[in-house]
């Protein structure tokens, strides 16, 4: 006869705790020394942008439209919101000349910042726009060392102006600036909560129809109301520009030049199956 027996299982189901820590600190050192390896100064920085700001004769290859360098020893004078963030300050804008021919036939900009892309968590913007079907067009990067939005969309406008200049078009009046809510909206929403229907209306009164205006449907004809387009783009450059994978600065830079000459080859209206830029709908008044 058979002793009896119970069955246990003590077999472990995860990673044992040390070895995990061993494990995460083997990727730290690694990504350390892969920083270290890459670091950029800012004197290579601007000796980098300066070397691609020439007008290139391939409309879609990229180029440094504008940049803006501040060292130690400089104040931006016109820009009181860049802090000390121990001497790393710039702003970079990378285009195309076709991208930049697309803006000529936008109304409206579709703006939005995303992260997670370079090892030291600089801020990248995409800007771009869409067609009358809706289609999103992205036509800039740009790469900027503090997050301080409202200085840093002043600088991407101006560099839009300019970036038309240099290839001799009109200049861009926008009639519409498509973006997400900032968070401290969010944040007194939640002070909010509490408060009663008066100051609710109140409220909704102050930030909804008074500071931010623009958020309800049929604001803007012939525009979407929401980013999504925009914010796939962001997914599809985390996915396939850079394989989840934070890089540093220096090779980002290599990254942003690909990722603009591949969006302009895809809006190329010279080439085989491009994304054209519509300037009518195509959908019917019977449909």
């Amino acid at each position: 006869m058979e002793a009896a027996h119970e069955h246990h299982n003590d077999r472990i189901c995860c990673i044992d705790e040390y070895v995990k820590k061993s494990i995460e600190n083997l990727f730290d050192d690694e990504e350390k020394k892969k920083f270290d390896a890459n670091k950029i100064s800012l004197c290579e920085l601007e000796q980098c942008c300066g070397n691609n700001q020439d007008i290139p004769l391939d409309e879609n290859k990229s180029f440094v439209v504008l940049y803006r360098i501040l060292y130690n020893d400089e104040e931006y004078k016109d820009d009181e919101d860049v802090e000390d963030d121990g001497g790393i300050k710039f702003r970079i804008f990378i285009s195309s000349i076709h991208l930049l021919n697309i803006v000529s036939m936008s109304q409206h900009i579709h703006a939005d910042a995303t992260y997670k892309l370079i090892c030291q968590g600089f801020l990248v913007l995409v800007i771009g726009t869409t067609d009358l079907n809706k289609a999103f067009h992205p036509f800039v990067l740009a790469i900027c060392s503090n997050e301080k939005k409202t200085k840093d969309f002043e600088f991407i406008f101006n560099s839009v102006q300019i970036g038309m200049q240099k290839i001799n078009k009109a200049l861009l009046q926008p009639t519409a600036l498509i973006l997400d809510a900032v968070d401290s909206i969010k944040d007194d929403f939640k002070k909010q909560k509490n408060q009663t229907i008066l100051d609710f209306l109140n409220y909704f009164d102050s930030e909804w129809l008074k500071s931010n205006n623009g958020w309800y449907e049929g604001l803007q004809l012939y525009a979407p109301s929401i980013n999504n387009a925009l914010e796939a783009t962001n997914k599809t450059i985390k996915d396939d520009g850079i394989f989840r994978e934070r890089h540093v600065l220096s090779r980002f830079l290599t990254i942003s030049s690909n990722i603009i000459n591949n969006w302009s080859i895809e809006q190329d209206p010279s080439l085989a199956n491009a994304k054209i830029f519509s300037t009518g709908s195509t959908i019917s008044l019977e449909l």
